[in-house]
């Protein structure tokens, strides 16, 4: 586990419920709670970023999805619900399995 290091950090009243509200809800402190929040939050945050990066075609969707921490599967399912469609052909995704896997 990484050192801890500290952040002070003035947050308004409802971000502070925002905080309470959680800790209360998962039984746990306060720090832990922010912490969680932060993590959930900047995974939402590079979601959207990558999808719209892949929406515009400038990353690829297995780039998104390992950039966001999913899976491929699960990333194409988060690109389907935003209605993103691919202009990837059937042919085009067979030959780029086929280089993924050896030939």
């Amino acid at each position: 586990m990484t050192e801890a290091k500290f952040l002070g950090v003035r947050l308004e009243e409802d971000f502070l419920r925002m905080v309470e509200d959680t800790a209360d809800e998962e039984h746990t402190d306060k720090t832990t709670a922010l912490k969680q929040l932060i993590e959930l939050g900047r995974k939402e945050f590079l979601l959207k970023k990558y999808l719209e990066l892949y929406r515009m075609g400038r990353c690829s969707i297995d780039k998104a999805a390992q950039a966001v921490g999913l899976t491929l599967p699960e990333m194409m399912k988060k690109a389907a619900d935003e209605g993103i469609t691919s202009s990837e052909t059937i042919e085009e995704y067979r030959e780029g399995l086929r280089c993924l896997n050896g030939g």
